[in-house]
């Protein structure tokens, strides 16, 4: 059996349709991924996962900026779901098997955790981490998702932290276009 009809048999029927070799499941607002990825160096393949917000999405790209504004997935490699390591499979008879109940038993628990605004905000985009804000590669969408929890003044907060000499560029101009739209709601309500 292929690794691909392994994974169209775990994953059909919990609600994910095929393209290519991206599984893709929409629950409400938010968008599963599983994708298949196969080595160009061996043929080796793992699997990659997503996650995102729609709405969240459709808020960040709303926002005028001079630069297309969107959600970062959340990622995660299914091996490290299973013991903190990156895993291929490679030239193994069982491999599709192995992959396919790797993805049922740690893959459908890591995207089934999300079930609300607040999943998000907590387990996707760290949301009592303290420190260097700027440093957050989700900071725009820790932000957008505080902003539809109703916690304006929280989302505004992160952008209070001086902004380091090392802080990425594109980071510090997005999150300033985030930070603007979120005063000028703040001051219509």
């Amino acid at each position: 059996m292929s690794y691909t009809k392994a994974l169209d048999r775990v994953l059909g029927p919990l609600g994910f349709v095929r393209d290519k070799k991206d599984w893709v499941r929409i629950r409400g607002d938010i968008w599963d991924c599983v994708n298949l990825q196969k080595s160009w160096i061996d043929g080796a393949v793992t699997v990659s996962l997503y996650g995102k917000d729609l709405e969240t999405d459709r808020v960040l790209r709303s926002i005028e900026c001079g630069v297309v504004l969107g959600v970062i997935p959340v990622a995660e490699r299914i091996g490290i779901l299973i013991d903190g390591y990156d895993r291929w499979w490679k030239n193994d008879p069982n491999g599709p098997l192995e992959l396919s109940e790797a993805v049922r038993e740690h893959a459908i628990p890591w995207f089934d955790r999300i079930q609300t605004l607040e999943d998000q905000a907590s387990i996707w985009y760290s949301r009592t981490a303290t420190g260097r804000p700027w440093g957050r590669q989700h900071l725009g969408e820790l932000a957008i998702t505080l902003f539809r929890l109703g916690a304006i003044d929280e989302a505004l907060s992160f952008f209070d932290a001086p902004v380091p000499k090392t802080a990425n560029p594109h980071t510090v101009a997005t999150g300033r276009c985030v930070q603007r739209w979120l005063e000028g709601h703040k001051r219509s309500v």
